[in-house]
């Protein structure tokens, strides 16, 4: 029987929002067309493919249409050798988070007043709680069910050796839900590799963001895609 793994795009710019609470990144771009931080999160894409590059075999890769998960992978397949299936599957796309994308907290409630019934209802209910102009947590669980069958049958199927589905953290996190019965302990980093079957971590990059980092945000603003190492794969 095959083995499915989850991974989770490289670090982005917009991650930096809450992990070093810094202001202005969503004028880089849209949600789906965020890409992958030039230093850290290229980094981490290569070190992914070198840790993929040891499973040997029939291979199927589907990824998010989200250019940050195309990115990430593009990267680690120049670390990769072996004839991989990759198929766009459009059902993995990240979950809706309004206007709260690439916002700091303050920055969100600043810029969107009517966002401070979001964080009163998660304060009751982070599960249920509806992002101002997106979706809930639940809303995210229930939409990846079906995903979570297909990945299923794929399995059952036996056609291939290894299955890798290179996607988002919440979307991953539901798909975990729903393949094992229980959810995950921890939310997961950027680049991890996590075994369904084995109900475990298999690899997390070395390559750390550190705290205080400040992304550059004018290198990226209209020119978001001028770095990337283009590998006509698919």
């Amino acid at each position: 029987m095959g083995k499915l793994f989850l991974i989770r795009h490289a670090f982005t710019p917009a991650n930096n929002a809450s992990y070093n609470n810094q202001r202005g990144l969503w004028k880089i771009a849209l949600d789906k067309d965020m890409p992958i931080e030039m230093e850290y999160g290229v980094n981490q894409a290569l070190e992914l493919g070198e840790f993929l590059n040891d499973f040997k075999g029939k291979i199927l890769i589907y990824r998010s249409p989200y250019y940050r998960v195309k990115q990430t992978l593009d990267y680690a397949l120049t670390k990769m050798n072996g004839d991989y299936e990759i198929k766009v599957l459009d059902d993995l796309y990240e979950f809706n988070s309004g206007v709260h994308y690439a916002h700091t907290i303050s920055e969100v409630l600043e810029m969107y007043p009517e966002s401070k019934r979001y964080f009163e209802d998660a304060k009751k209910d982070l599960e249920s709680a509806i992002y101002t102009g997106g979706e809930s947590r639940n809303m995210v669980r229930d939409r990846v069910k079906d995903v979570a069958k297909r990945f299923e049958e794929d399995i059952l199927k036996n056609d291939y050796d290894y299955i890798f589905v290179f996607s988002h953290g919440m979307v991953n996190r539901y798909i975990y839900y729903w393949l094992v019965g229980e959810n995950l302990q921890n939310d997961m980093k950027n680049c991890e590799v996590l075994s369904v079957s084995d109900r475990k971590s298999l690899f997390i990059p070395k390559t750390f963001v550190p705290k205080g980092f400040m992304v550059d945000i004018d290198k990226y603003i209209g020119n978001n895609k001028c770095y990337t190492k283009k590998v006509d794969r698919y």
